[in-house]
């Protein structure tokens, strides 16, 4: 029978590949250093009953479950779970349809204006939203399509709201902010092919 020492980094490691994560993008989730996930998977040192509880979380398995030797049968019968995240980011922007869908009826029946650009602002907010829950997952390329999806649908907002002005050299602007976005992609996704 393996000792503790062995379980935990077994099962960790296990989990980790299962939801897709690096030690870099698990580490950034229970803001730990990678060395420290590094350390763990190693079996140098084992997290605190805390941190497992935490990792227990991630992973979306009882804390037990960390702490017992499963099979190889066993843990791929084991389904990591899909994370409460994605169901908490697929209801945000839900919410923010609803509210854009709420907003646009409520100004045409008060005030009798077809605000359609409301469904316009709603796009780079999903995009922030989606970001956001995106951090640390080390999926280079849904940060890139929502950071410049956020780009040009602000900026088109932005044109649409106060096109009477002729603003449409607003344009220009997003330019420098696409070629960051795509340098700080290619950047990343060439780090991530040389570790």
């Amino acid at each position: 029978m393996k000792s503790l020492r062995e379980i935990i980094p077994d099962n960790i490691i296990k989990l980790r590949k299962k939801l897709g994560l690096t030690q870099v993008g698990l580490a950034k989730k229970i803001n730990f250093s990678d060395k420290a996930i590094s350390r763990w998977e190693k079996g140098e040192v084992l997290p605190d009953i805390e941190t497992l509880e935490c990792l227990a979380k991630i992973f979306n398995v009882p804390l037990s479950y960390l702490l017992e030797e499963h099979s190889q049968e066993q843990s791929q019968k084991t389904e990591v779970l899909p994370k409460n995240e994605i169901v908490f980011q697929t209801l945000m922007v839900t919410a923010i349809w609803t509210i854009a869908t709420f907003l646009f009826v409520f100004i045409e029946l008060y005030y009798d204006i077809i605000f359609w650009q409301v469904f316009i602002w709603a796009i780079p907010v999903c995009c922030i939203i989606v970001d956001q829950f995106n951090k640390g997952s080390q999926n280079y390329l849904l940060e890139f399509l929502c950071r410049t999806i956020f780009c040009w649908t602000f900026i088109t907002a932005f044109y649409l709201q106060f096109f009477s002005f002729n603003a449409w050299i607003v344009y220009f602007v997003g330019i420098p902010i696409e070629a960051s976005i795509t340098v700080s992609y290619i950047a990343k996704t060439n780090k991530k092919k040389k570790s």
